[in-house]
């Protein structure tokens, strides 16, 4: 693949900027965590909320407060109770107990409200927490052991706020600022693209493309559950039979059809599910351990657009497999990509029951419905049409340029607002696609892994270095 030389300078500005930082190694966490990964996990409640002190006394946590995004503790306004006793004040949450002592917490009067201190290493010797009063704060040992089996760090937790590159970024030049977003952009995009040609190297490019392409119809909530679908009923397999059956495979294994009840539904649908049926239960024998050992995707439902129901994403997955020569010609060579071509491809894709159903309970819509809309194409081009091929054909980096902005999310809101405030120009930045893109990359990159309320992040500082 060709290199691409924004995404090379980028990476160039990132590495120098955190070289010589060191991650943060805790016992038994096998991966590095940030003190902010620690914190996200804390405030969702993956450590649980029962615990017992170095003093041996009951501790519950019945308030986890507010996620302090500024100086002084962690989490402010909590709630806590000591065998029995209820206090009311802050919490403080440190890697290990020396830091509250490094960081001078001990004579801050801001840590005076503390009542809990929470830390995941400690020298041998017993260490007190104190305020500037000399009164004793409880403290609580975490450890990995108190993890939740699925927990994982949520960054995107902490409220956004104002950082100090605001104002470096303000007084820069719109085109300085242009160029370094559009580099960020173009890092981004390659990292995708990295990933993307790592699993054609594996799986081959067809299937590569399927699995990214079904990922993308999972939207936010539902991407990980579309990913085992695909893995479940690779292309190979699902290309082997006809229409009907390959359909009734989707849905058998998807395992909605395990749960539905033919008599719960409108007499349209249960002829739809008779179809199904008249073809899943000849393949649903082969398919027998995954559901008795409920090995389904697990779908979230909650607060889901019906629009974005992976019932119906499902429908569009069958529909897309029906035309998949169409799909796949475009991505299958970079030379023979046509973005508009593509994108009428799918944005024609019908369904005898899917373009007039939200789900398999709705009653019909009043007029068609599209199967897969203008953005969830967008989508498909940033994720996974653009990673894969403008490492292949360079001039298309100058097509992705146009993008339009995908809708607007809390994530590129959470960034703008962190980069440039109330500066106008926030919104300048925020219309293309390459733009949000890049905003989310810096912000990962740099907001999120400063854990000293901006105050020690070398961004601003070396803003100045970018020509």
């Amino acid at each position: 693949m060709t290199p691409l030389p924004l995404a090379d300078r980028y990476a160039r500005f990132r590495d120098a900027v955190f070289s010589g930082i060191e991650e943060t190694r805790l016992p038994g966490f096998a991966e590095p965590l940030t003190e902010l990964d620690l914190q996200s996990l804390w405030f969702a409640g993956a450590f649980g909320s029962e615990f017992t002190s170095t003093e041996g006394k009951a501790v519950r946590i019945t308030d986890c407060g507010t996620w302090n995004s500024g100086p002084g503790p962690d989490f402010t306004g909590c709630a806590i109770s000591v065998d029995d006793q209820m206090l009311h004040g802050d919490i403080e949450l440190d890697p290990d107990a020396r830091d509250w002592e490094r960081h001078q917490h001990g004579a801050n009067a801001d840590y005076d409200r503390v009542v809990l201190h929470l830390f995941f290493d400690a020298p041998q010797e017993r260490f007190y927490t104190r305020t500037s009063q000399h009164r004793e704060i409880t403290q609580v040992v975490l450890s990995s052991a108190m993890l939740a089996s699925d927990a994982k760090p949520n960054r995107g937790l902490a409220a956004a706020r104002l950082g100090r590159c605001a104002t470096p970024l303000h007084e820069m030049e719109a085109a300085r600022v242009q160029s370094i977003i559009e580099s960020a952009a173009q890092y981004r995009l390659e990292l995708k693209s990295k990933r993307l040609h790592r699993c054609v190297a594996a799986q081959g490019r067809e299937e590569a493309v399927y699995q990214a392409l079904a990922r993308a119809l999972g939207y936010s909530s539902n991407q990980q559950p579309f990913v085992l679908l695909s893995q479940r009923l690779p292309l190979k397999r699902l290309l082997k039979t006809d229409a009907p059956s390959r359909e009734a495979l989707l849905f058998g294994v998807s395992g909605f059809l395990e749960v539905m009840r033919s008599d719960d539904t409108e007499p349209e649908t249960r002829a739809y599910l008779r179809q199904l049926w008249s073809q899943w239960w000849k393949v649903r024998n082969d398919c027998l351990r995954w559901l008795e050992e409920r090995q389904l995707p697990r779908w979230k439902l909650k607060t889901i657009r019906p629009g974005n129901h992976p019932q119906r994403r499902v429908g569009a997955l069958a529909a897309m497999l029906n035309v998949w020569p169409q799909v796949v010609a475009p991505l299958a060579d970079a030379t023979r990509w046509s973005q508009a071509a593509w994108r009428e491809t799918l944005l024609a894709l019908t369904h005898d029951f899917w373009s007039t159903h939200y789900t398999l309970l709705a009653n019909p819509a009043a007029k068609p419905l599209a199967l897969i809309g203008e953005t969830r194409v967008q989508e498909m081009l940033a994720n996974v049409a653009y990673p894969l091929l403008v490492p292949e054909r360079t001039r298309l980096w100058a097509e992705y340029l146009e993008l339009p902005a995908l809708l607007d999310n809390q994530k590129v809101r959470r960034a703008v607002q962190r980069l440039f405030g109330d500066d106008p120009r926030g919104k300048d930045f925020t219309k293309k696609l390459h733009h949000q893109q890049g905003l989310l990359q810096i912000y990962e990159d740099f907001c999120l892994e400063d854990d000293s309320a901006c105050a020690n992040c070398p961004f601003p500082e070396r803003l100045k270095e970018w020509s």
